[in-house]
């Protein structure tokens, strides 16, 4: 059964998570979906996350630890990637978690429709205040063009940018890495390039993640970075400008959609 059963890799990067990566493990021991591969990437942590990591590993062999020194987050996912051995790459951020039957949803949509990409609704929590959302709340499997009419204004949107309410399909996302020049928004290059490979996209209205805003978000650092770095901010966004366009040039999809794609590049953080 083991073996006729989709191994899943999920990949950790943490720095300084002492406080929150117990409650990630937590509830990816308790997926109801089991056949996974857990790599968790100390990125030269100061506190305990290292210590936490390991302890969780001796007690589960399906857990792996790697450590490195302080490199950036896209740096520890890079780490990670060449070792993942499943047929689906799962990305999950140490402090946040999964929903119990997360990965079982997300794996039974992918057998289902041969996808090469589901993505779903999430749980954004703000403290214990927890709001479901899902921007374009479908339920069904599209070709690659319906997908690119759907992201075209959504592009700056969690529910496309973010890697953590995804599953994707391994063997497309080979030779795939991380850009780790940027500080921001590798997340979303990451994505325009594996969906130049995709052609059916799972879309599911189930929540598969349980994302917590916190003062240290991604979202937060990145006002506050834009506000005291206002030129390399600008930089950032017309190189992720350019990730977009490459993805509609290499679908042939371009010409379409050239007059409204460019206003990704004067959006901002759209998450309705």
């Amino acid at each position: 059964m083991l073996n006729e059963t989709p191994l899943v890799s999920v990949v950790i990067p943490a720095h300084n998570e002492e406080k929150t990566l117990a409650r990630l493990l937590d509830s990816l021991q308790a997926q109801t979906y089991p056949y996974l591969q857990i790599l968790i990437t100390d990125d030269g942590s100061k506190d305990q996350t290292l210590t936490v990591a390991r302890r969780y590993a001796e007690a589960d062999p399906r857990i792996s630890v790697i450590s490195q020194p302080a490199s950036g987050v896209s740096a520890a996912r890079n780490r990670a990637l060449p070792l993942c051995r499943g047929k689906y790459l799962r990305f999950a951020d140490a402090d946040d978690s999964l929903p119990p039957e997360a990965i079982a949803l997300q794996v039974a949509r992918a057998e289902k429709d041969s996808s090469d990409l589901t993505i779903a609704g999430y749980t954004e929590y703000l403290g214990e205040h927890g709001r479901f959302k899902n921007l374009v709340d479908l339920d069904q499997t599209l070709p690659a063009r319906e997908n690119l009419r759907l992201l075209n204004p959504r592009s700056n949107s969690y529910f496309y940018g973010v890697l953590w309410n995804k599953l994707f399909l391994r063997e497309k996302a080979e030779g795939l890495r991380f850009d780790e020049a940027l500080t921001w928004g590798e997340d979303f290059s990451f994505v325009m390039a594996y969906l130049k490979n995709c052609e059916r996209i799972s879309y599911m209205r189930d929540p598969v993640y349980d994302y917590r805003r916190s003062a240290n978000t991604a979202t937060i650092r990145q006002v506050l970075d834009s506000i005291l770095h206002p030129m390399k901010n600008i930089r950032i966004k017309i190189r992720l400008y350019h990730s977009l366009k490459e993805l509609y040039v290499a679908r042939g999809e371009y010409p379409a959609f050239r007059k409204t794609l460019w206003l990704y590049l004067f959006r901002f953080g759209l998450d309705l």
